[in-house]
């Protein structure tokens, strides 16, 4: 497995979903990861450093954890299915280790409370990145082809384009990605934004 950690939260401009960015440890692999409002919050919170006067769900469960003598060791990505991915949580508890299945989402607030890490089944990321490409390609083929009103085609497409890099300027001044963010990368991240389509339109 890959271990990776949270790069940054963004909005798809698409359907306006949040994204958490999940980035390779030692490498250069992305996988995004489409969330609910709710998972985005608890995620931001953490990226942000904020705290609230009472527990959150996640803080909940990771404090009830320690009051059982148990101890969130990693998550695991492990599979992608019709679009869906699947977690685990490994926990280590009092009469050994023990895997519950999670929500994605989930598990990566979770994993970023406790500090534990976050594992990435390396054939899930082959094949997002095919998912990706595959997207990219019918993007490309649908600005090449033909269409009924083709000016009007052009200015949506603009349209949407803008809007994405208003909301990635308006996440980035939020600092919900790294304030230090080289020039090239922050291109090529805006880039892989403005091309990508979801995954999962589900909320994971």
């Amino acid at each position: 497995m890959v271990e990776m950690n949270v790069f940054g939260l963004t909005i798809d401009p698409q359907t306006k979903t949040p994204i958490v960015i999940l980035r390779e440890v030692d490498g250069e692999t992305v996988l995004p990861v489409w969330v609910g409002a709710m998972e985005a919050m608890a995620v931001s919170l953490v990226l942000n450093k904020e705290s609230l006067p009472r527990p959150l769900t996640h803080d909940l469960l990771l404090m009830t954890l320690r009051a059982l003598k148990a101890s969130l060791a990693r998550v695991e990505i492990t599979d992608l299915k019709e679009g869906v991915f699947f977690a685990l949580l490994v926990l280590n508890g009092p009469e050994g280790r023990v895997r519950v299945d999670c929500r994605p989402s989930d598990a990566i607030a979770l994993a970023m409370r406790a500090e534990a890490p976050i594992m990435v089944n390396e054939d899930v990321l082959r094949r997002a990145a095919e998912a990706q490409e595959k997207a990219e390609q019918r993007l490309h083929e649908e600005v090449l082809s033909p269409v009924p009103d083709a000016a009007t085609d052009m200015v949506r497409k603009a349209g949407a384009r803008k809007e994405a890099d208003i909301l990635h300027s308006q996440l980035l001044r939020g600092t919900t990605l790294p304030d230090n963010i080289d020039p090239e990368e922050d291109r090529r991240f805006r880039e892989m934004l403005r091309s990508l389509e979801p995954i999962s339109r589900r909320k994971m």
